[in-house]
C-alpha cells in the first residue's frame, strides 16, 4: 500500500507513541516520593508486591500506612498529576519527523484524563500537534466525534490514517469511515495485550507493523 503526501495522519498516544508502562513506573515513583515526604516511609516494595499480585496498588499503600481508604484519592491524584519522566525513542522521533514532512499534518487522538494526557504530551515534546483528548470531548473511542472533527478541520486532505495498538477500540471507527488503519504490534510491554481470539475483523487494522519506523515504507 502506498500512502500519498496529501494524507492526514492521526496517532494514538499510549502504547503507540511511547509505552504506557513507562508512565506507570514514573507515576508510582511519584507516589513513593509523596509518601516518603509526608509519612517518612518507603512504600516502593509495597507497590511492587501489589503489582505482582495484580491487586490495587493504592489500596495496598493505604493498608500499609494504616490510613483510611479515602486517602487513596490523594494518591491517585498524585499519580495523575505528576510530571511524567517519559520520552520518545529515537525511531519514533524520526518517524514523526518523516511523516510530518510527507503529509498534510499530524494530530494525536487519545483516551484519558485531560491533565494526565496533556502532561504526557508535554513530557514527550509533542505539544505542537493538535490533541484530541476523550475527557475534553465527553466521549471515548470508538465514538465517532473526534474522528469526524479531524476530517472537518482538514478538508484539503485526500485521505486519513489512524495509527494505534488497541484492537478493542482503536480501529473499528476509522475503518468504518474509510480511513487507512495501521496497528502497532505489542512487543510484550503493552498495558493492554493484543488478544485475537474471536475478534471481529472490523476491529482489526488494515496494516500491521512491528515498529513505527516501518510506516515510512508506505509513504510516497
Amino acid at each position: 500500500m502506498i500512502i500519498s503526501s496529501d494524507t492526514f495522519w492521526v496517532f494514538d498516544l499510549d502504547d503507540t507513541l511511547y509505552k504506557e508502562r513507562d508512565y506507570q513506573i514514573s507515576g508510582f515513583d511519584a507516589v513513593v516520593n509523596f509518601v516518603q515526604q509526608n509519612f517518612y516511609v518507603d512504600v516502593s516494595e509495597v507497590i511492587h508486591r501489589a503489582q505482582l499480585d495484580n491487586s490495587d496498588v493504592f489500596e495496598a499503600v493505604c493498608a500499609y500506612l494504616n490510613v483510611p481508604l479515602s486517602v487513596k484519592e490523594s494518591l491517585l491524584w498524585c499519580y495523575r498529576l505528576h510530571t511524567p519522566k517519559i520520552r520518545l525513542d529515537t525511531a519514533t522521533n524520526e518517524t514523526l519527523d518523516y511523516v510530518g514532512l510527507h503529509s498534510s499534518g499530524i494530530s494525536i487522538l487519545t483516551d484519558g484524563r485531560a491533565f494526565s494526557q496533556r502532561g504526557k504530551v508535554n513530557a514527550l515534546g509533542l505539544q505542537n500537534y493538535t490533541l484530541y483528548v476523550s475527557e475534553e470531548w465527553g466521549e471515548t473511542k470508538p465514538a465517532r466525534g473526534r474522528f469526524q472533527a479531524i476530517m472537518d478541520t482538514n478538508p484539503s486532505a485526500t485521505s486519513f490514517v489512524y495509527v494505534g495498538d488497541n484492537i478493542k477500540k482503536d480501529f473499528v471507527t476509522p475503518n468504518q469511515m474509510g480511513w487507512v488503519t495501521i496497528g502497532l504490534k505489542d512487543n510484550g510491554r503493552n498495558i493492554h495485550p493484543q488478544y485475537f481470539d474471536d475478534i471481529d475483523p472490523r476491529f482489526l487494522p488494515s496494516i500491521w507493523v512491528n515498529s513505527l519506523k516501518d510506516i515510512k515504507s508506505f509513504i510516497c
